[in-house]
């Protein structure tokens, strides 16, 4: 991924954490494409998704008014599209077309980290990376690049811009390295998205290679599954959490295809965990994918919040004694892991002349 798309990718900043007085202290103006007028649109608490207020989009745009005690960040969302981030303080916000926001303190001074983050980026776009010279002059300009959200986090720290900044490389961080930035910036812990940021870290740490798996069940159009259904013991098996709309999730279900069928009748069983999607997207990707192993549908968060999950695929390999084996390995790597664990592997007798688990009905059953 381009390093510097991915540190921009979360857009410009916006607002507020409200109390309701008489007279409004802020105006948000925010342009809006022609054909969302006579859309719902919403203005969000950033941090904690709370819809704070609502206005119908006119003329192209839409108008928030109201009273924030403090600046937050907030967020508009029109008719169901995610639009920039901002700061919500007292005064007039102007975002433009590009979701830039200024007229305010504080959302000026962020704009003026992006404004130079946009420069430099602009310079190590137009240097040709084949001259051995402009290639030094693009590690530097890098360089330099990759050090401002650590400095604008520090200058900022317990404001908005520092909670933003914060977050934009806090899902590299380790466990020890949240507890460590909250302790120096306690107002970090009082942030929602860096709450469940450190719950999904504490999560994850239960869930690692060498944890025996933790158990779930979730229920849709009156069935109850569980994942225990099929992870059985003396067998190896692959849960592969995944969505329709995830490409990386597509690219690595032909990689347990391959997988499975290496290895399904020699004690490796494979079972898909459709979160974060519709069921009916989901039955038409196992259909056009020809994904021929059991999923466990509609699980939404379920599990991702038990497995301390913040992006997918995440592919778990379980050994036969309920041991996961392998997290988060994915193509050459997940193809090495599972080669090697079934290489080692002797199904026991009594199973070697058993069916593979997924049998004609239980794929037919899927759709």
């Amino acid at each position: 991924m381009n390093k510097f798309s991915t540190i921009l990718s979360g857009g410009v900043l916006a607002l507020s954490a409200c109390s309701i007085e008489a007279q409004p202290n802020y105006t948000v103006n925010i342009p809006v494409d022609p054909s969302m007028n006579n859309t719902m649109a919403y203005l969000i608490d950033w941090d904690s998704s709370q819809k704070l207020d609502s206005a119908i989009v006119t003329n192209s745009a839409v108008t928030f008014k109201g009273n924030a005690s403090d600046p937050f960040l907030g967020r508009v969302i029109v008719n169901g599209n995610r639009g920039p981030i901002f700061i919500v303080e007292k005064g007039t916000v102007t975002l433009d077309s590009a979701g830039n926001a200024t007229g305010t303190p504080l959302n000026d001074k962020m704009q003026s980290y992006i404004d130079r983050m946009g420069r430099l980026e602009a310079d190590y776009k137009a240097l040709n990376m084949t001259d051995s010279l402009q290639k030094a002059a693009g590690d530097s300009i890098l360089a330099v690049y990759q050090t401002i959200p650590a400095t604008a986090f520090a200058e900022n720290a317990g404001s908005p811009i520092g909670l933003f900044w914060f977050l934009q490389g806090a899902y590299e961080m380790g466990l020890s390295e949240i507890d460590a930035a909250i302790a120096k910036t306690p107002s970090l812990g009082e942030s929602k998205r860096v709450q469940s940021l450190r719950n999904a870290l504490l999560a994850k740490t239960e869930t690692s290679e060498g944890r025996h798996y933790k158990d779930f069940e979730v229920t849709y159009d009156g069935k109850v599954e569980k994942l225990s259904d099929y992870v059985k013991p003396g067998r190896y098996t692959i849960v592969d959490f995944w969505a329709s709309w995830c490409g990386p999730c597509i690219r690595q279900a032909k990689v347990i295809k391959g997988l499975y069928n290496k290895y399904k009748d020699k004690g490796l069983d494979v079972v898909g965990v459709a979160v974060w999607d519709e069921v009916p997207n989901t039955l038409a990707a196992i259909k056009s994918h020809g994904l021929d192993w059991p999923c466990i549908l509609n699980a939404q968060t379920v599990p991702t919040d038990l497995y301390g999950i913040s992006g997918i695929p995440c592919i778990l390999l379980i050994n036969p004694d309920g041991i996961i084996v392998s997290r988060d390995k994915q193509s050459q790597e997940l193809i090495d892991v599972v080669d090697k664990a079934m290489s080692e592997f002797e199904m026991p007798k009594t199973e070697a002349s058993l069916p593979s688990q997924t049998s004609q009905a239980d794929t037919a059953a899927i759709f």
